[in-house]
């Protein structure tokens, strides 16, 4: 199992009547189990959970590909 956060940027002139449609987007995105919308200079957070790299990699392509999203800042979590 591969975990990660991910941090998003909404899209310059995006907004926030636009937050609904994202929010949904976002969930319907495969493996993402939590969204969060946030005050600071990240507007977004993800948490993403798959089987493993390459399907990491697909999420986080849909993730990019989601209207309004500008920009994400990926952070793996790493077993302890």
């Amino acid at each position: 199992m591969v975990a990660a956060f991910v941090l998003i940027k909404v899209a310059a002139g995006v907004g926030w009547s636009n937050a609904s449609a994202m929010h949904k987007a976002l969930h319907a995105v495969p493996g993402v189990k939590g969204v969060h919308f946030l005050a600071g200079p990240t507007d977004i957070i993800a948490f993403i959970e798959v089987a493993d790299q390459k399907a990491m990699l697909e999420s986080l392509a849909k993730i990019r590909a989601v209207k309004g999203v500008g920009s994400t800042d990926t952070r793996m979590v790493w077993p302890v």
